[in-house]
């Protein structure tokens, strides 16, 4: 079998398959069943600043403040460090009964809260910190360096704070998101995720009402990733991991190649199983071997734009070519 070794952020990880954040790594017992299927890692569900609130603004709203004034602070307070302990408790166990790298995920409003929850979060154990960057700009008075701005703050701001490696898990809507990426780099992360799948609306016409959209990728959703990857492996120094439409080895593959250091899965292990990982890995390493490589690092990024032989199939003029045959 070929070395599939490789690494991420710093850590060593027996091969660049990634458990994404999801409820699949929201307990124990699924965390080890994903180390038992093989994974190199894993990157826990998500900590929610938002959902923390609510949660605990619930607990609290039915309390009779006029019996205590300071009741409904007391049971709010009570609440939030309840359900971020148990987050961190997450952490701790995970570190100790799993045998690959764990990744924290986490999301706040406000830098403050980032960098709160980040260094609690460290303390716990965790090898490193992905942070989930996402505000629905729906406000037409906030300017697009407003909100990008308020990203590099935070994550500045959790890189000096703490000691463990720190990536970032972006949307692709960003004004200029090669910019962006290299900000990034230069604020103190160590990897970019690209990208976050964001869930959004439908609207059911019989009903008449607003409906959840599918919330699970498609292999079409693969190429936006690839393509940036590619743009920008070798450009900026950062670690990329790929996320979103990789649903088989070869999808894998093409991520690698383009420069990926992990790939992130998802949907595939939702509609596959985990058993499906065990034969990913046996795919990814025949093609290896087929191919003449025997090691991960032989064959990574050599197809990013930096060091392809036809760098513009990854550029915007490949639609122009697609659509109307302009060489």
């Amino acid at each position: 079998m070929a070395d599939l070794s490789t690494a991420y952020l710093g850590l060593k990880l027996r091969n660049p398959i990634v458990a994404a954040s999801s409820n699949l790594t929201s307990t124990i017992k699924k965390i080890l069943a994903c180390e038992k299927a093989g994974l190199g890692a894993l990157v826990l569900k998500s900590l929610f600043e938002e959902q923390v609130r609510h949660d605990t603004g619930r607990l609290a709203e039915n309390i009779d403040s006029s019996a205590h004034s300071d009741a409904h602070d007391i049971i709010a307070g009570a609440g939030e460090n309840h359900l971020v302990d148990a987050y961190l408790k997450l952490v701790e166990e995970a570190k100790k009964r799993a045998g690959i790298p764990v990744i924290a995920s986490l999301h706040c409003l406000s830098t403050r809260s980032w960098v709160t929850y980040a260094r609690r979060i460290e303390a716990a154990g965790a090898d490193a910190l992905e942070l989930n960057l996402y505000r629905l700009a729906d406000d037409p008075k906030l300017g697009a360096r407003e909100v990008e701005g308020g990203y590099h703050e935070a994550v500045k701001r959790v890189a000096a704070a703490v000691s463990i490696p720190v990536a970032v898990k972006l949307g692709p809507h960003f004004d200029s998101l090669a910019e962006s990426v290299g900000k990034f780099r230069d604020d103190g992360a160590t990897g970019v995720t690209l990208f976050n799948r964001y869930y959004r609306p439908d609207v059911d016409i019989e009903s008449l009402r607003a409906i959840p959209a599918k919330i699970f990728s498609s292999e079409r959703e693969m190429n936006l990733p690839l393509q940036w990857i590619s743009l920008l492996s070798g450009r900026v120094q950062t670690d990329f991991a790929a996320s979103t439409g990789v649903h088989d080895a070869p999808g894998v593959i093409k991520q690698l190649l383009v420069g990926a250091k992990a790939v992130q899965l998802c949907t595939a292990l939702y509609e596959s199983g985990l058993d499906f990982v065990p034969r990913l890995l046996a795919e990814l390493s025949a093609w290896m071997l087929r191919h003449g490589f025997g090691s991960v690092a032989e064959f990574n990024g050599m197809l990013c734009r930096e060091r392809c032989a036809s760098p513009r199939l990854f550029e915007q003029n490949q639609y122009i070519q697609a659509l109307v045959g302009i060489s």
